[in-house]
């Protein structure tokens, strides 16, 4: 009797001390959508179709250890999923993932993650990973792919982070990566590396949100020349919620995008939500100024001309939640291009389909459903 009395004994005394492990815990979200997507292009540029999308499809896994003494492990692996079997090689394709190591003096972070400047993004956006996603006027439009900005918001590779804790709603993440990875790189060796800083401020107490975001891309890599600088982003936004009803409004503002030396846009955006119930009435409107460019490219086909490459893009959809898990949506939203620009309210955002020959106007309406786990 005494034998077990002790052994409690030491037991009681031990285990507070001993580490607690949270076991690994499987998540994910699975979306899909069918949309018709047009180009009001003529000729073979023309793409008119009903299609399938899925974005923003992924599984993951996460967990935690408790270290004692106020510190704690976790960690997140995170894989893309190709739901409607199109791209399969963007199956398993990475997403983030990083260990972390936190306490009451906040958290650090090494892996690949979402930069600071796309967190804010994510923060403000209204159709997120839907069709209208504001992050489909990112395209460099002049270009003869109408490819994607790839210095606005990143998945960085080789991110070293660390967050503040909440201090009343005011939280700040820095962030600097040693490799972007942002697939703009001409260079070999320690010239190739693309390095970067990133960092946002956030307040968040109550109905009202506020946010300010910046990264810089250094230009190491790329072919020197006078049209090469490093590319410079800050962006600025903000919500409040009047009961159901929610204004979100942010512009960014871009130098040097994609390492181009005056190739600078910026991007503006006000949009709004109403709950009622199961269903959220949503909006937003968009706009893309001119670049200030000077390029052949443009449709005054000389090199001193400025292009006419801005867009304005407005969405409108529902959201009906079946569950707290799932929902399904309604979406439409047009993009208006000037006379250079490509853009298209899918194209950077997982949806099918061309992007219209310059100067073409481009909309689409999707009909999804969401499920996480």
């Amino acid at each position: 009797m005494k034998k077990r009395l002790t052994a409690a004994v030491v037991l009681a005394v031990t285990l507070p001390t001993l580490s607690i492990a949270a076991g690994p815990t499987l998540y994910g979200k699975i979306h899909m959508a069918i949309e018709s997507n047009d180009n009001h292009s003529s000729g073979t540029a023309n793409y008119d179709e009903l299609s399938m999308a899925t974005r923003g499809s992924r599984i993951g896994v996460k967990g935690s250890e408790d270290l004692g003494n106020g510190l704690k492990v976790g960690y997140l692996i995170e894989w893309q999923v190709d739901m409607d079997g199109d791209n399969p090689s963007e199956s398993l394709k990475t997403r983030n993932r990083a260990i972390t190591l936190s306490g009451n003096w906040g958290t650090a972070l090494a892996g690949q993650w979402d930069t600071p400047m796309k967190v804010l993004g994510s923060k403000l956006a209204v159709f997120r990973d839907q069709a209208g996603d504001i992050r489909n006027l990112g395209t460099s439009s002049v270009t003869a792919t109408s490819s994607k900005i790839a210095t606005i918001d990143q998945r960085a590779k080789n991110v070293i982070a660390y967050v503040t804790p909440n201090m009343n709603g005011f939280s700040s993440t820095i962030a600097y990566v040693f490799d972007a990875g942002t697939g703009q790189t001409t260079g070999t060796g320690d010239n190739s590396d693309n390095n970067a800083w990133s960092l946002n401020a956030l307040y968040n107490n109550g109905p009202l949100f506020l946010g300010a975001g910046y990264v810089t891309y250094n230009s190491d890599g790329r072919t020197s020349g006078p049209n090469v600088d490093d590319a410079t982003t800050w962006r600025i936004g903000g919500a409040y919620k009047f009961g159901d009803f929610k204004v979100i409004a942010d512009y960014t503002d871009m130098e040097s995008a994609n390492f181009t030396k005056n190739f600078d846009p910026s991007i503006w955006k006000i949009g709004m939500t109403y709950t009622m119930g199961n269903n959220t009435i949503k909006f937003h409107y968009a706009e893309r100024d001119d670049s200030g460019l000077k390029s052949s490219s443009c449709t005054g086909g000389l090199a001193t001309s400025k292009c006419k490459d801005g867009a304005d893009m407005w969405v409108i959809g529902l959201d009906h939640k079946l569950s707290k898990r799932t929902k399904v949506y309604a979406v439409y939203a047009k993009t208006d291009n000037d006379d250079d620009s490509r853009s298209t309210s899918w194209k950077n955002t997982g949806g099918e389909g061309t992007a219209p020959t310059a100067g073409n106007n481009a909309d689409t309406f999707a009909l999804g459903i969401q499920h996480k786990f």
